[in-house]
């Protein structure tokens, strides 16, 4: 679309379908939006409103699978995701802030600035050199929306930007918005289910029905006024009006509960606290004795192909160790999706729903087992009035019912209905100090290279034993020197693969000499294993620094490659929450070797999927950040310089060393 044009959105006939859907997600949903326009986007869960922002982005068929018919135009658009966690591409605050900079070609002195200026301006003040996978979900939201308007988009798409934040964390980030907007004229998209703290900011209403048709679309309040029975028969929140009542369920026990709300800043600590409780309840211990959990993301929960397989398998477990009747529990299991307005998605993928039914679907999940205890992490984001009800109706219900609940949360009507509060109170936090480096990444990858070449002058076991010894000599200097290698668990692949080369030459030679075994190990084992040792300390930021500053290698494949290097923390992080969660849905086949396997199977298997789920949501968050876009100048620009470390001569020394003491002596 023209800079010019006056339109900076243009959507026609727009359908999009879920590969085997009946009915399609949108349906001939036609909207232009003027250049400057501020315009509020709402609808009941699961209406397709995230859907239609990534759309609007061009990034829709990126991410999902399905059939997209119509015409979309639309000027480059900065877009913020509902998770804010498939936005991370960096370790620290400063690098994540600055990444839309870097892909414009900005200056690398006005960046500091500038991105400092951003983060202020949505009240997240902590040191820019702060990690970026330590920050709570409200903290790591403001930090991805610092990051989209830092860059000054001419269109923002922002997907629920407010919805995991404290009133006062939202009040600052509608601000950033509206500077935001007054200062560079840009034009506003917002999805918000509770949006009256937006309508002094937005001019446009557009309304979305639970069958994905555009029906309203117009000043809000002339909408709002003419048109407020229908929006609150489509469970829209509607500004004035009083908050539902609950839907009432029955879970058929009449004991003494008890609510607990775990309540405070965005960033004070709520889902640590709810962990540390939950992992110390007696009854995450066992699926008969039973506690559910409803962790931030949802979708962690799932398991099989359909929403009923997925919220059934732990009830399953649950009702043969109690004796429970089957066709009793699948009953229950079906009573409470219903119950919880998701009985209708039975049988659909559980992967292809909105994040708020998903949501809704894994608190299903955790009362059809009917636990005695029940922990949840901001049950009421991203619902619609009927869908928020139905919530609340289902946690007053497990209170009657006996069970104990705990919930993380700020939203204020749920609070009010709690027996106990608990204020978090956040940590005073030392500034952080920016690490030193001891190693570069460059050299991280030369010295194992250099004793790869080394390693063909090990042919017999005397040269192999000078090397060793040598690699051993250089590691005690590093420990004196202050090197820290990391866990020796690392070395465990290594040393079995050493093992299986030296077993396989063994035993592959003519005459089964042991010698031969031994040297071959040894000289795989002078690369490997001080290439393991010293990958563990490889800082992938610092890595893409050099090959893209000092190499001067294509910017674009190398940040994308580090990138994913990145994300292999958070999928280490991963790894533990999911083996958690699926400890307590009961994944677990006794204590035999095939059981056991079978377990690991599905664990790696349901990381898989997040993984791969994972890699095209955060390909989607990049490029809303101009990632894919060549800046004006035809040069993407770092935020830092390449930094070497102060270890890098030595290691280098010492492999050279190794490598010609193999070749000269023995």
């Amino acid at each position: 679309m023209p800079k010019n044009s006056p339109k900076v959105v243009e959507v026609s006939n727009l359908t999009w379908t879920t590969f085997a859907s009946p009915a399609p997600l949108l349906d001939g949903i036609s909207l232009s939006i003027d250049r400057g326009e501020k315009v509020l986007l709402v609808g009941p869960s699961g209406s397709g409103k995230s859907t239609l922002l990534r759309a609007i982005a061009g990034v829709l068929v990126d991410t999902e699978s399905g059939e997209l018919e119509g015409q979309i135009t639309a000027t480059a658009a900065g877009l913020l995701l509902q998770d804010p966690n498939d936005a991370l591409v960096s370790h620290t605050i400063y690098r994540e802030v600055a990444f839309g900079l870097e892909n414009q070609g900005a200056a690398r002195d006005s960046m500091v600035a500038q991105v400092t200026r951003s983060l202020k301006s949505v009240g997240l003040e902590k040191s820019l050199e702060y990690p970026s996978t330590d920050l709570s979900g409200g903290e790591m939201q403001r930090m991805a929306f610092a990051g989209v308007v830092v860059s000054k988009p001419d269109l923002l798409l922002l997907d629920e930007p407010t919805s995991m934040l404290d009133a006062e964390s939202a009040s600052a980030v509608r601000e950033s918005v509206r500077q935001h907007l007054e200062a560079t004229g840009a034009t506003l998209l917002v999805v918000e289910h509770r949006f009256e703290d937006w309508l002094t900011l937005v001019n446009r209403l557009v309304v979305l029905n639970d069958r994905g048709q555009l029906i309203l679309d117009g000043e809000p309040h002339t909408i709002l006024r003419d048109h407020a029975k229908q929006l609150e028969e489509l469970g829209i929140w509607v500004p004035g009006q009083k908050n539902p009542e609950p839907i009432a369920l029955d879970f058929g026990r009449f004991e003494s509960g008890r609510i607990t709300a775990l309540t405070g800043k965005s960033g004070a600590g709520k889902t640590t606290e709810l962990k540390r409780r939950m992992r110390e309840d007696p009854y995450s211990s066992s699926i008969q004795l039973g506690a559910g959990y409803l962790p931030q993301q949802a979708e962690l929960t799932i398991l099989g192909n359909t929403v009923f397989e997925s919220a059934h398998y732990t009830a399953k477990r649950a009702a043969e160790g109690l004796g429970v009747d089957a066709i009793e529990a699948e009953e229950h299991t079906r009573a409470v999706l219903q119950g919880l307005r998701v009985g209708h998605l039975v049988d659909k993928n559980p992967y292809e729903i909105s994040g708020g039914e998903q949501r809704r679907v894994a608190l299903a999940t955790a009362l059809a087992q009917r636990p005695q205890s029940l922990y949840l992490d901001e049950p009421t984001v991203g619902q619609d009035r009927d869908s928020w009800a139905a919530i609340i109706g289902a946690i007053l219900a497990a209170r009657k019912a006996g069970i104990k609940v705990t919930i993380a949360t700020h939203d204020e009507a749920l609070i009010k209905l709690a027996d106990n509060v608990t204020r978090i109170e956040p940590a005073l936090e030392a500034p952080k100090v920016p690490e030193v480096a001891n190693l570069s990444g460059l050299a991280i990858f030369a010295a194992p290279l250099i004793l790869l070449a080394g390693s063909m002058a090990v042919t017999s076991v005397t040269k192999g034993l000078i090397a060793l010894a040598s690699i051993g000599l250089s590691a005690a200097f590093l420990l004196a020197l202050g090197f820290r290698f990391g866990s020796l668990r690392a070395l465990v692949p290594g040393l079995i693969g050493v093992a299986s080369i030296g077993l396989s030459n063994w035993y592959l030679s003519e005459t089964m000499n042991p010698t031969t075994g031994l040297t071959a190990a040894l000289r795989v084992a002078t690369f490997i294993l001080p290439g393991i040792a010293l990958a563990v300390a490889l800082k992938p930021i610092a890595l893409g620094d050099q090959l893209g500053q000092v190499l001067r290698l294509p910017a674009r494949p190398v940040v994308a490659a580090v990138s994913a290097m990145q994300r292999m923390k958070s999928q280490l992080d991963l790894w533990d929450e999911l083996r958690f969660i699926h400890r307590l849905r009961g994944v677990d086949s006794g204590r035999g070797p095939i059981g056991r396997l079978r377990q690991f199977f599905q664990l790696v298997f349901a990381q898989l999927v997040q993984a791969i789920r994972s890699a095209g949501t955060t390909a989607v968050a990049m490029d809303s950040r101009g990632f894919s876009r060549v800046p004006y100048s035809g040069k993407r620009t770092w935020a830092k310089p390449p930094i070497w470390g102060r270890l890098d001569g030595f290691v280098l020394g010492a492999a050279i060393a190794t490598a010609l003491a193999t070749t000269l002596i023995g």
